[in-house]
Parts: structure tokens; C-alpha cells; sequence
């Protein structure tokens, strides 16, 4: 396993799409500081500070940026091996087909961190070039921590989703689409059941995020009912990774190569 995620990174280190997560996670800090001088200008007092940034910054990534960006990446690995046609060729060595996705769904857990720590840096520049105030270590640490554990569990969520787009041909973008709109529907839980409950909702609980300020929740949320959604997504993952074939994509190549062989013979 640890051969195919190399393997992986190496391969998404040197594709532009990666771009698009590194951009999408700057622009997040950029974004949640632009959105608030525009809607509450009065944004310049001293209340305003580090802390308040990070907490907008966990908010944007879980809600929009790292969902979109993550199930694009993740589904974008899977889709390329039947777009530039090399499945055909990895299933044919020693390493099943469920053991290749696993590694491409360890890709992008990792890839989810890596983008935890890149908001971090991304937060504290834009914080410095806003002159904000109230940094320090303690809010560092505990601020940092929440970005990179929101990160993770929110990796976590989009796996099934990554899965199932990036098994279809083309279909990865729909699929990041989508994530934007089930992350957008955090907004409208505001009871305490389906607030912890619901995956996108349950990775902030499950990060310590304060729901109850940034969706107006009624209720505050529970941490074992967060626990079971997130134990439904990874055993909706681990449901989809075992019913997961090559199919017929593979071959489909092969056969035609065949055809056209036998047609060759033929003529001569």
C-alpha cells in the first residue's frame, strides 16, 4: 500500500490540478476577510481579530473550498486512469483494484492535511497584511489545530463522493458541483439531531467548532451523535470500495484492438 500512495503523490505532483486546491485554499482567508470589510464595514475594530479570522477560515474551507477542491483532486486521480487509458495496464499487476483506490482515498487524506496547514499559513499572511491583532501562541495552537482536524474530517467526508464521480467517466466536476451544494446545506440544519448528524456538519463538531455562532443554531450539537454520522460515512466508504470493479472500461480498448487484428488477418 505504502508503494501505491508513493506512487500516487508522485504522479499528482506533477499534474496543474493540484493548482487548484493550493488556490482555492489561499483565496479562502482573502475571501472571509473581503466578504466581512464588504457586508460590516465597521470590521476594522479591534474585536475583529487572528481568532475571528480562523474560525471564518474553518468555516469557508469546510463549507465550500476544501470540498470542492478535494473531490475534484480525488476524483480526477481515479478518472485519469480510464481517460488516458493506463487501467487496463494496473490491473494487470499484482495489486487489486480495490487496494488501487484505497491508495488514491490515502492520497487525498493526506492531501486534506496538507491543505489544513496551507490555511494556516494562508490565514496568518493575510491576517499580518490586515493588521489584525490578538496572535499569539495559545491561539495559534488552538486555532491551527481546529483548521487542520476541520481539514481532515472533512477529507473524510467527500471520500464516498470521490468514489462514486470519480468512477464515471467525466463526471468528477459534477461531482465537485454537488459537494458545494451539500456543504452549503449546513446553513439549514439548525436543530441539535441533524446538525451533528449531517457528515459536512459533523467534521466541524467533531474539530470543536462553534456551530451554534455561525449557523444560528437552536441546539447545541452533540459530539456521539457526530461520531455516528461520521462512522456512516466510513462505512458508506468502505461499502462503495468493496463494490467497486474496473468494469468494462478497461477492456473496451482491448477488444477493439482484437476486432481490428482479426480483421487485418483476414484481408491478407
Amino acid at each position: 500500500m505504502w508503494n501505491i500512495i508513493k506512487g500516487e503523490w508522485k504522479k499528482l505532483r506533477r499534474c496543474q490540478i493540484l493548482l487548484i486546491g493550493i488556490v482555492a485554499l489561499a483565496l479562502c482567508p482573502v475571501a472571509q476577510y473581503g466578504s466581512q470589510l464588504i457586508v460590516n464595514p465597521e470590521i476594522r475594530d479591534p474585536n475583529y481579530d487572528f481568532a475571528r479570522l480562523f474560525s471564518n477560515v474553518v468555516w469557508g474551507n469546510t463549507q465550500v473550498f476544501l470540498p470542492i477542491s478535494l473531490v475534484m483532486i480525488g476524483g480526477w486521480m481515479i478518472d485519469r486512469e480510464y481517460t488516458n487509458d493506463t487501467m487496463k495496464n494496473l490491473i494487470t499487476v499484482p495489486v487489486s483494484y480495490r487496494r488501487l483506490l484505497g491508495g488514491k482515498l490515502a492520497v487525498t487524506a493526506a492531501l486534506s492535511l496538507m491543505f489544513g496547514g496551507y490555511s494556516i499559513i494562508a490565514t496568518l499572511l493575510t491576517g499580518s497584511l490586515a493588521g489584525l491583532s490578538g496572535l499569539s501562541m495559545s491561539v495559534l495552537a488552538r486555532q491551527g489545530i481546529q483548521v487542520i482536524l476541520a481539514a481532515f474530517y472533512t477529507g473524510l467526508v467527500c471520500m464516498p463522493l470521490i468514489l462514486i464521480f470519480g468512477q464515471i467517466r467525466g463526471a468528477y466536476l459534477g461531482g465537485s458541483l454537488l459537494t458545494f451544494f451539500l456543504g452549503y446545506c449546513i446553513l439549514f440544519f439548525k436543530g441539535g439531531f441533524l446538525l451533528s448528524v449531517y457528515p459536512f456538519s459533523a467534521a466541524l463538531v467533531l474539530a470543536g467548532f462553534d456551530m451554534q455562532e455561525y449557523n444560528g443554531a437552536t441546539q447545541p450539537p452533540s459530539i456521539p451523535l457526530a461520531l455516528a454520522g461520521m462512522a456512516a460515512v466510513l462505512l458508506l466508504t468502505a461499502g462503495i470500495l468493496f463494490l467497486s470493479h474496473p468494469g468494462s472500461k478497461a477492456g473496451s480498448s482491448g477488444k477493439k484492438k482484437k476486432k481490428k487484428g482479426r480483421g487485418q488477418r483476414r484481408r491478407r
